[in-house]
């Protein structure tokens, strides 16, 4: 880690850490697989709970209504003969996904095996 970056984390009187509240943030069981799965493309609610099985709908919802008040997911309702939504990445959430990206591999450098069938 450069300096400059490093004495970010040592700021004096800094009570929250930044990185602390965003892995809280980012943190739940399924977040990381939802992220992924809308890396790729966009997807309507069901093609995502298939995709995450063994998911429930009401844990994917949540999932899903977190990471929109985060503004890492876009919510879209389609006005056709069925009421659909889709779900996509913010501009914020593919800057994090990115992010997310380089943390994986660091996994898989790191916890081998372990981490890239966990992914």
């Amino acid at each position: 880690m450069s300096e400059p970056i490093a004495s970010l984390w040592r700021l004096p009187g800094m009570q929250d850490c930044p990185v602390a509240d965003t892995l809280k943030s980012i943190g739940g069981k399924h977040t990381p697989r939802v992220l992924h799965c809308l890396t790729a493309r966009d997807h309507h609610f069901l093609e995502l709970q298939r995709t995450l099985k063994p998911i429930s709908r009401k844990v994917l919802t949540q999932e899903l209504r977190h990471l929109e008040e985060i503004g890492l997911v876009a919510r879209t309702e389609t006005d056709d003969a069925h009421r659909r939504v889709r779900y996509a990445l913010t501009p914020k959430g593919r800057s994090l996904t990115e992010i997310l990206g380089r943390v994986y591999l660091w996994a898989v450098e790191h916890h081998g095996s372990e981490a890239a069938s966990a992914a």
